[in-house]
């Protein structure tokens, strides 16, 4: 009877010592991903929203979690902080997502090879006097601890390929004028490939991008620097493509001698800075 090399080398396998505590602990690493999955999303929705809620003075809701814990993929669906006195949420995103990576264990770092935020919106208004009706999130948010901690310097962490894309910014200035003025900023686009803090890595140059449309005029702007260094040595670019300046005529000082009617700018500005070390 034909016996095949499969079924022979299978059974060989099974004679070693080593292949049922393998076997068990494959299984084993199995039904740990399949628990974690099904059970850290339910798990963590509840104390993320309260943390959030807690840390900003607002309601934070999350619509989703989920959480692939094979490759520590970790995203946030439809998250929202309300608004202040019942108006629309402060601020809307509809995913963060981090791609975490094993090296942080051993790094005891966070590690993380990308980290997006999609299709944020922010509506801000400001309430005349210079407030702003997100002033109590500042206020929270900057509110220094009870108990002063020791400066420890920048946290330790290396994160690649940050990005935000589709961004919106509605800025509604109730104090300019007879009727609101609203500002748009739309296709608010963010990058930026690598920041580290870790020793080994701050050398390494920083290149983000931004860019965005404010009012319908075009903005871009490019950067490089090695921010985590001494020096600081950074080279900018920004540029202006026809940036319309008729809806911002209102904030111009009234006894000016000059009445002006319209302006539009163009800009191309190239920046260079380097600090040096105090002796």
């Amino acid at each position: 009877m034909p016996i095949s090399l499969r079924s022979v080398s299978f059974a060989s396998l099974r004679q070693h010592r080593w292949f049922r505590p393998a076997l068990r602990a494959v299984a084993a690493l199995i039904v740990l991903w399949l628990v974690t999955w099904l059970a850290v999303p339910p798990l963590a929705k509840g104390p993320l929203e309260r943390i959030a809620s807690e840390q900003l003075g607002r309601a934070v809701t999350i619509g989703a979690i989920d959480f692939q814990p094979w490759s520590l993929e970790f995203a946030l669906r439809d998250v929202a902080v309300a608004g202040a006195n019942g108006a629309p949420p402060q601020l809307t995103i509809g995913r963060v997502y981090a791609d975490g990576e094993l090296q942080s264990i051993v790094r005891m770092a966070p590690v993380v090879d990308a980290f997006t935020i999609e299709n944020p919106v922010l509506r801000i208004t400001h309430l005349g006097d210079g407030h702003y009706d997100v002033d109590d999130i500042i206020a929270k948010v900057t509110a220094p601890p009870n108990e002063p901690e020791p400066d420890t310097g920048p946290a330790r962490l290396a994160l690649y390929n940050l990005a935000l894309t589709g961004g919106s910014i509605d800025f509604t200035d109730q104090a300019v004028g007879t009727t609101p003025t609203t500002h748009e900023v739309r296709a608010l686009a963010l990058t930026v490939p690598f920041i580290s803090t870790l020793p080994s890595q701050r050398e390494v140059k920083v290149e983000p991008h931004l860019a965005f449309a404010l009012d319908g005029s075009q903005f871009d702007s490019s950067a490089q620097g090695t921010p985590f260094t001494q020096t600081g040595k950074t080279d900018a670019q920004l540029r202006l493509d026809g940036l319309n300046l008729a809806s911002y005529l209102a904030y111009l000082p009234a006894d000016l001698p000059i009445k002006v009617q319209g302006a539009t700018l163009d800009a191309d500005v190239k920046v260079a800075f380097e600090q040096h070390p105090r002796m």
